[in-house]
């Protein structure tokens, strides 16, 4: 079982179609387009996320690797300069930025798969063993008890694996029990599964981007 984040995952971040490659402008990685970030620059200097990547414009691209985004800087945002006039420094509040677009994208998605969202615990487990793929999102307020249910299964699901076209991946997500059950129109809802594979793979890449922007937050208010 792979991880990504230290999140625990047999699923590739993103099986694309479109195999159009850009260079993340950062660490100078070419990877395929929608697994990285656009970015544009308005008329006033300012950067912001792209997240459908149909803005008009020339675009830059950041893959939001954990070392990369450890590494950007106003300075490394400055090779903009070739082809835009951005106002620097600002990569302060481009985290920003991306973290609340992330925020509301991810609540914008949840809600468009709130009719096939598998919900609770009993339907979460049931869903286990079918081989579909499969992510579960977790509440950051679950219990104890059933994160460790969740990783279980998610654990004996992976070693079926081996001998199946099966996927799945475990992530606790950034909100609360209540925030979760309201973007899936619900009360709360502690643990919820999804199956259908394109949206799964978008809501596991926001999730996934949002998470690593939370921990370089984390880190940064602990220096």
């Amino acid at each position: 079982m792979k991880r990504v984040d230290g999140l625990k995952t047999n699923l590739p971040l993103h099986q694309a179609r479109d195999k159009a490659l850009r260079t993340c402008l950062a660490c100078k990685t070419m990877r395929e387009k929608q697994n990285l970030l656009r970015l544009i620059v308005d008329k006033e200097g300012q950067i912001w996320p792209d997240f459908s990547a149909k803005l008009p414009g020339r675009g830059a691209y950041l893959c939001l690797e954990k070392a990369c985004l450890e590494s950007i800087t106003d300075k490394r945002l400055g090779v903009l300069r070739r082809d835009f006039s951005p106002q620097l420094p600002q990569w302060n509040v481009l985290q920003k930025r991306m973290f609340d677009m992330l925020s509301q994208r991810l609540n914008q998605l949840l809600n468009g798969m709130k009719r096939q969202a598998v919900i609770g615990r009993d339907a979460v487990m049931h869903q286990m063993w079918d081989k579909k793929p499969l992510l579960v999102l977790l509440a950051t307020d679950a219990g104890d008890a059933l994160v460790r249910q969740v990783n279980d299964a998610m654990e004996k699901r992976a070693l079926g694996e081996m001998k199946s076209a099966g996927h799945g991946i475990m992530i606790v997500s950034l909100l609360d029990a209540e925030s979760l059950g309201s973007a899936l129109g619900r009360e709360k809802i502690a643990v919820v599964a999804f199956t259908e594979k394109s949206p799964l793979l978008k809501l596991q890449q926001i999730s996934v981007w949002q998470q690593r922007l939370d921990l370089m937050f984390a880190k940064q208010q602990g220096k």
